[in-house]
């Protein structure tokens, strides 16, 4: 079956998203900033993400206008990253990456929406995990667009140029997702019932896709205090078991955001790498992660869903090890064989832990208990990006890195508790 031609302006998009991804972080080095500004810069990002689901989200499920959702988010993508040449402050840049997230979600939280809506029940769970991988090849492309440019432009017109025109060419293939967007998607028949988010998180499934973090719909009930409480203690409607889950899941994403928020930063300060370098290590981890999920379902079936997730835990300890000891003159040839490696943990991490959560939520709550996770999976990636930038600061990259490592080690035994199996 033809993939509907209106996927090509997520592929747009997903470059656009993909040559940005380190583009922020470089560029506030450049204007700067030390790890710890980065790493605030990427918790402003994460939060402006979980305030973006929950807008969006409850917005869409009112209306009908997926093509102006796509359309606007798209738009406000292209329109921070056209100014960002104009930016020479850090404040001012925590605005444009607040905004840049924030419109973000707006076509992100629609995508799945449009996938739902074109396709029979049956088909959604194919069609979704072909729809995440036309997005992953556009996210790769761009890339490798990035560290093209930046290697190319750096040379002639220096750094500063070479990151403020990527962002140029970042603005450009957001407008040009625009018009395919325009072009190919059909809003809903008059009387159709669309299908609404929360259909999307429990549909999705094992295909939760990184960078749509449609799930905190739900973040709202979990913050009131007394709810706060009663989770923290396993008194909800989840069961004790799927609240463990949630704290590995929690210590596991501060551990990872600890050691990838401030590596832009090590790469170019300690070890005095080019950025074209710091986008090509981003090609090597999202190329194999890719790829690896196919090995990562044949792992589950295999294994079992906690051995999957054990192992990436203590691939990533190993790797955060092997971050702390690089020297410049070993860097050069360990960083690309770990960052691959990182790519393959990811897989087996994210795919093994989505489906523990999905058989593990009680009948009927599988979108709240997939929506929980990603709130928490959020909640953890702003701790630690904070945390792991000031850390890099006051103490050492190494430390940062070491930190993460032990992390990891600490998340393996609540993770491996099993009271109930995973079936």
């Amino acid at each position: 079956m033809t993939a509907p031609r209106w996927y090509w302006a997520f592929v747009l998009a997903n470059a656009a998203m993909g040559a940005a991804s380190p583009l922020l972080p470089l560029y506030a080095y450049f204007l700067g900033a030390t790890a710890g500004g980065v790493g605030t810069l990427t918790a402003v990002g994460s939060v402006m993400s979980v305030v973006g689901s929950l807008m969006w989200g409850r917005v869409l499920d009112s209306t009908p206008r997926r093509r102006l959702f796509v359309s606007l988010g798209f738009l406000g993508v292209a329109l921070a990253y056209l100014v960002l040449p104009l930016i020479t402050s850090l404040p001012q840049l925590f605005l444009v990456n607040g905004w840049a997230a924030f419109s973000w979600m707006a076509g992100a939280s629609v995508s799945f929406l449009l996938v739902l809506s074109r396709f029979s029940r049956d088909q959604w769970e194919k069609e979704i995990a072909r729809f995440n991988v036309y997005c992953g090849v556009g996210w790769t492309l761009g890339l490798v667009v990035g560290a093209g440019w930046t290697s190319l432009v750096v040379r002639w017109l220096g750094e500063g140029w070479a990151l403020q025109s990527l962002g140029l060419i970042v603005a450009a293939l957001s407008l040009s997702a625009i018009v395919v967007a325009l072009r190919e998607i059909r809003e809903p028949q008059a009387g159709s019932q669309a299908a609404s988010l929360r259909d999307v998180v429990v549909s999705m499934g094992n295909f939760l896709y990184e960078r749509f973090r449609t799930g905190p719909i739900h973040l709202y009930e979990a913050i009131r205090p007394s709810q706060l409480v009663r989770f923290m203690q396993g008194r909800t409607a989840f069961g004790p078991d799927l609240v463990l889950v949630y704290y590995s899941a929690l210590l596991a994403f501060i551990g990872f955001a600890m050691v990838f928020a401030p590596f832009p930063v090590f790469v170019r300060q300690a070890l005095g790498w080019p950025s074209a370098l710091v986008f090509a290590l981003s090609v090597a981890h999202h190329g194999v992660s890719v790829v690896a999920f196919g090995w990562a379902r044949r792992a589950v079936a295999r294994w079992g869903h906690r051995p999957a997730a054990a192992l990436a835990l203590l691939g990533r300890a190993g790797i955060f090890v092997g971050f702390a000891l690089a020297t410049p003159v070993t860097a050069r040839w360990i960083l690309p064989v770990l960052w691959g490696v990182a790519g393959a943990t990811w897989a087996f991490f994210q795919l093994s832990v989505t489906a523990i959560v999905s058989r593990l939520s009680p009948h009927g709550l599988h979108g709240q208990a997939l929506g929980t996770y990603n709130a928490v999976a959020g909640l953890g990636h702003v701790l630690g990006a904070l945390a792991g930038g000031f850390v890099a600061d006051f103490i050492g990259f190494r430390a940062a890195f070491l930190f993460g490592a032990m992390l990891m080690v600490v998340t393996l035994p609540i993770l491996l508790v099993e009271g109930r199996p995973v079936k």
